[in-house]
């Protein structure tokens, strides 16, 4: 019997919307991290920003995130785990750098919406491994110009999305 995250509308057995094992240390460790940070003024989790949607995907997760890395981008580990307003959490952290040291990132993250899709987000900020303070503190926080470009490859690497409602 395959075991069901339902929070994420995904079967674990179905290798088209598993959730990664970084992901999923991710959800468990970042909550408590963030519990221990936050009374600090910190943060190791965060409210997704409606403003951040690049689109809707409409096929599975693991299928995208092939094309995700055929666009150049890197699984990120270290981001803030995101929290959608409905409650569901992120299914991915994604960056792209010119570079590894590169001074901005497009960072992505990804939602699973139902069996066949998914939900993208994006914004453009300061890589962390060149200026982590910066990045920290969200100076230079692109959400604008994060979507557009987004938007941008997904259209020059013929990846099909639609635009609903964030929300």
């Amino acid at each position: 019997m395959a075991s069901t995250d339902e929070r994420d509308g995904t079967c674990r057995s179905d290798h088209t919307h598993a959730i990664d094992l970084t992901t999923r240390v991710r959800r468990r460790v970042l909550p408590t991290l963030h519990r221990i940070k936050e009374p600090l003024g910190g943060f190791a989790q965060c409210l997704q920003h409606p403003d951040e949607y690049v689109g809707t995907i409409e096929y599975g997760l693991g299928e995208f995130r092939s094309d995700l890395e055929t666009m150049s981008f890197a699984p990120e580990p270290v981001a803030s785990l995101k929290v959608h307003r409905d409650g569901r959490q992120s299914a991915g952290s994604w960056v792209r750098r010119a570079s590894p040291f590169a001074t901005w990132q497009l960072h992505v993250a990804l939602f699973v919406a139902d069996t066949d899709a998914v939900d993208v987000f994006a914004h453009r900020e300061y890589s962390w491994l060149r200026h982590p303070y910066k990045h920290y503190t969200s100076e230079g926080w692109d959400t604008h110009g994060g979507v557009r470009r987004m938007r941008s490859l997904l259209s020059d690497h013929d990846v099909a999305f639609r635009i609903d409602s964030p929300l």
